[in-house]
């Protein structure tokens, strides 16, 4: 078959069928290439030092970029087309590609594909009623316990800086001039560093010209000194961009200037500036998964930075997430009401590849704060859910500097400490599920749990006690002055930075016995606890998966252990699978046929049994392979001049004029069939009449269709 648009299958493989329709309607799109190549990441996550972290990424994503785009830069340049480069994501975004041209450019080497631009809009701002009377604390700063946290704990937000990627803000705002870093504090400001027009709306200071941004950038740290406390971490300091929303390339220029903040000419780029949490009130209208943004978040949380994404106003339907907030890279928030319910226009998960979204919920209906013209206003949604969790973020940084750029750890400690708030309607459980993630936002016990005062580090390595070899994913579980719960990566290491002070960890793995031990954490100093774990004698669990109701053949499953990672697949000719477990224990084993139509029983077993599963049919659709719906007699005659035996007719309408059987309108036959037929002949009746009647069939059962059926892709019967 050919290719859309006479385009060779190889590079049509590259080139998103979106694109392909909008050239071939209007000749013409404006796209994104985007390159293959990525630098790891990972690697940078270990340097201490705040600006040489930040400017290791920069300098690994800048080099992958200048490498990978050279050549389609030059080329773009000699047919003078319009384009704009970025290396926080390695694409360029071009405007106005015709059929040639995007052909060319997916042939470019490097080129991971040609994908369609995004258009995000600026949520809706609806003013909205004050949900109770006014305070000088506004009801969500209070409900998520952060002035316990200013009063209690003496932290406010000093030393972090938070920023805002919005519709800009009104720098000199009553309750925000105060907190903006460009601020001098003799009435004079410096905007280089502290403001990105992306919009290209306002080149020389801050300014917003809708109102989000402003009531947004509140609510991370709004105080105007009196009775307008709408600000959860009132002591941080804050900077803009306006990329939202002119279009997607703003978003990514905002994002990129976040990683290497320039002055207001665009020049003298400056990591040591950059922030340490950036909120991000936008996002998808409708419910998408969709991968933009991605590759600037995970350039963030590399670089030490929090991204705090808003989950969506979509809801109240199941998977109504939008994007970037629905992807598992992007720490999302969902909204609820003073009265701890979620708000119905709260986006619900699942999102991308089942992951339960949003991650955590925060106040967002009926939030009060500040607005362009020095006033305030009270909007809804999980904009104004968001920056709550990025003000509390901010509030765990200033009070555990131990936990600064630590983007893992604090995910871990957000979670670990909402509230849980139980509701399944989209699937989930108690503690986590698609409607409040893992709870309700509490910024006491986040930073309760955080590394205040006097901290240290924790590390260590896991490994095979037998073999040597590392143990990734093991959990290793520490309590003392705080508790905190990590994995192992690959190389089977752990950190965790902790308040100093004596503890007690326990690692544990599937197929491994427990270890335990102790350390003391002296601030200012590394720990190390390794471990080795012992395996455990396991044996093998062998059997046989068969169909279950008829035809017995083999079938092709993934047999796995409840509970526990181990999981194996049959052979699909001989349906025999082994499944190594360890010994002495009792297991649920859960069998999911591949092939549709098939129930997933659960059975009981232990190392060295033998089992043989007879897996049966889902009777109810009746949609595996080899099976249909089947009523006795397969077919019926109708040759009777009363229903036959087995069938019903019940008169709804009481008038008497019901199916018939023996042609009293002298009709043809229409059924495609000869002889008799039943007919409901509403004009045989005559126009005074009323019929309101059923013909029910005997019930029909799912049985074995030997004649009519073929065997799935991939399912063999033995010889």
């Amino acid at each position: 078959m050919a290719a859309p648009g006479g385009l060779e299958p190889s590079l049509d493989d590259k080139i998103d069928a979106q694109v392909d329709e909008q050239v071939a309607s209007g000749g013409r799109a404006d796209v994104w290439v985007r390159f293959a190549a990525r630098p790891d990441l990972s690697q940078f996550s270990t340097i201490q030092d705040w600006d040489k972290r930040g400017q290791a990424v920069v300098d690994a994503l800048q080099a992958s970029a200048d490498a990978s785009q050279a050549d389609l830069k030059e080329q773009l340049d000699t047919q003078d087309v319009d384009y704009q480069a970025f290396w926080a994501t390695n694409s360029i975004r071009v405007g106005g590609a015709d059929l040639d041209l995007v052909t060319s450019m997916a042939s470019a080497g490097g080129v991971e594909g040609i994908y369609p631009t995004l258009t995000i809009e600026v949520p809706d701002l609806k003013e909205e009623d004050q949900q109770m009377a006014p305070a000088a604390v506004e009801w969500g700063v209070d409900d998520i316990n952060a002035p316990a946290v200013w009063e209690g704990l003496g932290i406010r937000g000093e030393g972090v800086v938070v920023a805002s990627i919005d519709t800009g803000a009104q720098f000199d705002h009553p309750a925000l001039v105060n907190a903006y870093r460009g601020n001098n504090g003799d009435g004079t400001f410096d905007h280089d560093y502290n403001w990105f027009d992306a919009a290209g709306t306002s080149p020389d200071a801050p300014a917003d010209n809708d109102g989000h941004g402003t009531h947004v950038t509140g609510t991370m740290v709004g105080d105007d000194g009196g009775d307008n406390q709408v600000g959860v971490a009132p002591g941080a300091k804050w900077i803009a961009a306006n990329g939202c929303c002119p279009t997607d390339a703003a978003l990514i220029a905002s994002g990129q200037w976040m990683l290497e903040p320039r002055d207001l000419e665009g020049e003298n780029p400056d990591v040591s500036k950059r922030p340490h949490v950036i909120n991000n009130s936008w996002g998808t209208q409708g419910p998408s998964t969709a991968p933009f943004m991605e590759d600037v978040i995970e350039a963030w949380a590399a670089s030490g930075q929090f991204g705090v994404f808003a989950n969506g106003n979509s809801g109240p339907a199941c998977e109504s997430a939008g994007s970037p907030g629905s992807r598992i890279v992007a720490y999302s928030v969902g909204n609820y009401n003073s009265g701890h319910t979620i708000s119905g226009s709260s986006g619900r998960g699942a999102g991308q590849d089942g992951e339960i979204k949003p991650n955590i919920s925060a106040p967002g209906s009926a939030v009060r704060s500040s607005v362009p013209g020095n006033g305030y206003a009270v909007y809804s949604g999980t904009s104004m859910a968001s920056p709550h969790v990025a003000g509390a973020v901010a509030l765990a940084w200033s009070g555990a500097p131990a936990l600064v750029g630590d983007v893992d750890g604090t995910r871990g400690l957000l979670d670990g400490t909402a509230v849980n708030t139980e509701d399944l309607q989209c699937g989930g459980t108690a503690e986590d599920n698609n409607v409040f993630g893992e709870g309700r936002l509490d910024a006491l016990e986040l930073v309760n749990s955080a590394p205040i005062g006097d901290a240290g580090t924790l590390e260590g390595t896991v490994t095979d006690a037998a073999s040597g070899d590392p143990l990734p994913d093991t959990s290793v579980d520490i309590v003392g002055p705080i508790e905190r719960s990590t994995l192992t990566d690959e190389e089977g290491t752990y950190q965790a930075q902790l308040s100093a002070g004596d503890y007690d960890l326990t690692m544990s793995k599937f197929g491994y016995a427990t270890a335990t031990a102790s350390a003391t954490v002296t601030a200012g100093e590394t720990t190390t606890v390794d471990a080795a774990l012992d395996p455990v004698a396991s044996g093998a669990v062998t059997g046989t998966v068969t169909d279950g109701s008829g035809y017995g053949f083999p079938l092709y499953a993934r047999v796995s252990a409840e509970g526990t990672p181990a999981a194996t697949f049959t052979d699909p000719e001989t349906g025999e699978f082994s499944l190594d477990l360890p010994e002495g224990e009792t297991f649920d084993l859960t069998v999911q046929v591949q092939y549709p139509g098939y129930t997933a029983p659960t059975v009981e077993a232990t190392s060295g049994d033998s089992l043989d599963v007879s897996v049966p049919v889902d009777s109810a659709t009746c949609i595996a392979p080899g099976y249909d719906f089947v009523v006795d007699g397969v077919t019926e005659s109708f040759d009777g001049t009363t229903a036959p035996e087995g069938w019903e007719v019940v008169d709804n309408a009481g008038t008497g004029e019901v199916w018939a059987f023996d042609n009293p309108g002298g009709r043809d036959n229409l059924t495609g069939g000869e002889g008799n037929f039943a007919v409901l002949d509403s004009d045989f009746y005559g126009s005074g009449g009323s019929q309101d009647s059923l013909l029910i069939s005997p019930s029909a059962t799912c049985r074995t269709c030997p004649s009519r059926w073929s065997l799935p892709p991939g399912l063999v019967l033995p010889r």
